[in-house]
């Protein structure tokens, strides 16, 4: 394999990682929903599924900005390279390896988030058994 091939292979599998930890932050969003307490009209949900929730949540907040973070760098990028060497240019140009560390940190805080909103679950789910 060449080292583009690896670079394919990285973004094809991280790709697949944010649709898996989205649908699994849709998921367990759900699973906490399920055991919610409507009292008269007021929905309250369990003390302890709070912290999985905004874990969750927070997940999902950093999906969001992985990918906006992602937009604002490379479009502002384009732009400014537009402006300097005019909209046609094929001229190859090279970016400073930071400008993907917002993202980065987005992707990764994401499954991090995600899967500790899991491990909360999972002792809650085992403590009402």
């Amino acid at each position: 394999m060449t080292l583009s091939d690896y670079l394919a292979s990285y973004y094809e599998l991280s790709g697949k990682a944010s649709d898996v930890a989205r649908q699994l932050a849709f998921a367990g969003i759900a699973v906490i929903w399920v055991f919610h307490q409507g009292n008269g009209g007021a929905v309250a949900v369990p003390a302890s599924l709070i912290a999985p929730a905004a874990l969750f949540i927070g997940g999902l907040a950093c999906d969001l900005l992985q990918y906006v973070s992602g937009a604002l760098i490379w479009g502002a990028f384009h732009r400014l390279q537009e402006e300097r060497l005019g909209a046609g240019s094929k001229k190859p140009l090279t970016a400073p390896a930071y400008f993907n560390w917002p993202g980065l940190f987005f992707f990764w805080s994401k499954l991090v988030l995600i899967l500790g909103g899991y491990l909360l679950l999972l002792h809650y789910l085992l403590s009402i058994v």
